[in-house]
């Protein structure tokens, strides 16, 4: 039995309201490191991605999704980047994964995408995120570690990372509220959310931290890396 390099789908993310979609360069690397081939996932609607409102933009038509749904089907696992907006692209990703049971590693914005999608929420595109408020600073974009996390035991992420608290980086400003559907699988110490998961799934996880920004100094972000892509591996 021949081990295949699994290839990993990265959904582009508009670049500071450019024209410009970008591959986030730290999440290419991290997969190329840890042994994926990464591709690129682009939006299949014929909308400007500039738009201003995303949950106003047009449904994404029947066949744009089966479209879109034919490179889905030429990777083997998924990853949700960081950015400022998601779009009906990033929530047709989430359902493809669950549906079709595919490893899917979202961080930050994209974890406010899975949960968002978990919740229930059918608006697309919408933004359910609540406004940091608490003791900590989340955005701390220069710090290497900002603060702690405390993982439950109960969850895959715990049997991946195997320690209860880690350190974490962080530049968010916006965290995702509790809700009936949502597994969490880690908090900070000040209590807001920063993991969630579906237990019944090989591997769709979410953190709000940036596992690929800090893979050569955390051992933690190259566990959660090496196990995605296991869970991806495909054999020959």
């Amino acid at each position: 039995m021949i081990k295949i390099k699994p290839i990993i789908g990265i959904v582009g993310r508009l670049y500071s309201e450019e024209s410009n979609i970008i591959c986030v360069e730290e999440v290419r690397t991290a997969i190329t490191k840890m042994g994926g081939i990464p591709l690129l996932i682009l939006p299949g609607d014929k909308i400007d991605m500039k738009f201003k409102n995303p949950s106003l933009k047009p449904f994404y038509s029947k066949e744009e999704i089966e479209d879109l749904e034919r490179v889905l089907c030429l990777c083997d696992g998924f990853i949700l980047p960081g950015g400022d907006t998601w779009y009906q692209l990033d929530e047709i990703v989430v359902e493809y994964a669950i549906r079709e049971d595919k490893p899917l590693l979202a961080i930050c914005l994209g974890m406010q995408v899975l949960s968002k999608v978990l919740s229930g929420e059918k608006r697309v595109g919408y933004d359910n995120t609540v406004k940091n408020n608490s003791v900590i600073n989340h955005l701390e974009p220069s710090k290497t570690f900002v603060h702690s996390v405390v993982i439950n035991k109960n969850s895959k992420l715990y049997s991946i990372i195997g320690k209860k608290k880690i350190t974490v980086n962080s530049r968010h400003s916006y965290h995702v509220s509790l809700s009936d559907n949502l597994y969490i699988s880690a908090r900070s110490s000040d209590g807001l959310i920063e993991g969630v998961e579906l237990k019944d799934k090989k591997f769709i996880i979410g953190v709000q931290w940036h596992p690929e920004s800090i893979l050569d100094k955390s051992r933690y972000s190259r566990k959660l890396f090496r196990a995605f892509l296991k869970y991806s591996q495909k054999f020959h």
